[in-house]
């Protein structure tokens, strides 16, 4: 048996082949051509394969369905997971050849403990994947509207001040569209719509917050438990210590910031408007803990508030005792 470890990036994947206690080692680009000149390679080695890649987004989504569609076996694993395997080593090497073998490592592990088929990749449906796409471009018409606002603020020429006012209005019609595709795919697609109504629930979590949570967050059967989702968002504290000095206690932010981000404002909405969460921020204050700080919790109980009825397929309870 062949244990593949695939590290990904934006444009190219290290791969390594682990078989008995020998590595192969190649990099190709991370595209078409790339995929077929992986399957070309690892054909080579005439035996059965399990293929093991992190669960890294639009990156590493294209290799994974690519594979499926060839019927190779695919193992799609949170990078948390990887990464405690990679510190239970204790790994010293960081580089891409290594995570690669790092992966196939775990990959062996997984298959060893019985374990491969609780981490299956099964490709999500169309609609699903569609979403995600328009998500990160309405995310990217934000942040040009944003820039168009600030060069506006800047600007003294009249020329340049209509040039960006006829920018702004474009950009504002692209956004209206966007947002009444996603409308249209959500109210198409039966699973979408269950999932955001399960989402909308939670008092402060509107659609638009909806939505970019299920972009985001992925697929759900990822994670194990609320923890494993904090910390894929970064939303996890970090401590720093030293002997029986206690240095700091910070955020990760070693996840995915972009579904941080978007529990940002529904935070500020929650801390005016969800009991629940008014009473967490308050007695946070009270304890001295910084605005921000409060914030961050009030962000993380949301985010685990969301797996929850992801997860369970039930709708928000605010009198629910645990």
């Amino acid at each position: 048996m062949l244990f593949i470890g695939i590290d990904i990036s934006k444009s190219s994947f290290n791969v390594a082949v682990l078989h008995d206690k020998t590595y192969s080692n190649a990099q190709f680009e991370n595209n078409q051509t790339g995929f077929d000149a992986l399957i070309k390679w690892v054909n080579q080695f005439k035996s059965d394969s399990i293929f093991c890649l992190e669960a890294t987004g639009i990156y590493s989504l294209g290799l994974a369905k690519y594979l499926h569609r060839k019927k190779r076996t695919v193992v799609l694993v949170n990078p948390i997971k990887t990464h405690a395997f990679a510190k239970m080593e204790m790994m010293r090497n960081k580089t891409d050849k290594a995570d690669a073998q790092s992966i196939a490592r775990f990959c062996k592990h997984l298959f060893h403990h019985d374990q491969i088929s609780k981490h299956l990749y099964l490709p999500q449906s169309e609609a699903f994947e569609q979403l995600r796409e328009l998500i990160v471009r309405l995310e990217q018409i934000g942040k040009e509207k944003h820039q168009e606002i600030n060069h506006l603020e800047s600007a003294r020429n009249k020329m340049v001040i209509r040039s960006i006012k006829a920018s702004l209005r474009h950009i504002e019609k692209q956004k209206t569209s966007l947002e009444k595709e996603i409308k249209h795919l959500v109210c198409s697609d039966a699973q979408l719509h269950e999932q955001v109504a399960l989402l909308i629930s939670i008092p402060s979590i509107g659609d638009k917050t909806a939505w970019a949570i299920l972009a985001y967050l992925g697929d759900i059967a990822l994670f194990s438990n609320s923890k494993q989702v904090t910390s894929y968002a970064g939303l996890n504290p970090r401590v720093e210590q030293s002997g029986s000095t206690l240095n700091k206690s910070r955020l990760s932010k070693m996840g995915n910031k972009r579904l941080r981000k978007s529990l940002y404002m529904p935070a500020l909405v929650a801390i005016r408007h969800h009991p629940k969460m008014v009473e967490m921020y308050q007695r946070l204050q009270e304890k001295g803990k910084p605005k921000k700080v409060a914030i961050v919790a009030v962000m993380r109980k949301l985010l685990v508030l969301s797996y929850g009825v992801l997860k369970s397929g039930q709708k928000y309870d605010l009198d629910y005792q645990s």
